[in-house]
């Protein structure tokens, strides 16, 4: 079991934590504001899923059809 996020509708948008990237902006009036720069997506949220290497060597849900070769 990993853990994904997935976007609202439940598909695998990535696989692993999501990477919020912040950083620290001092406004004019000199104190810090924390700025997210990479929010998740509105609707993600994170799930625990097996997560399998596909023909192609890509990471897909166990699930998923696309992780058999065509």
């Amino acid at each position: 079991m990993q853990t994904v996020i997935k976007d609202s509708d439940g598909n695998v948008i990535n696989i692993g934590e999501w990477d919020y990237q912040v950083d620290t902006v001092t406004n004019d009036d000199g104190t810090d504001i924390v700025v997210e720069l990479n929010p998740m997506p509105e609707g993600a949220y994170e799930d625990n899923v097996e997560v399998v290497t596909g023909w192609d060597g890509g990471l897909y849900e166990a699930n998923d059809p696309r992780r058999l070769k065509q």
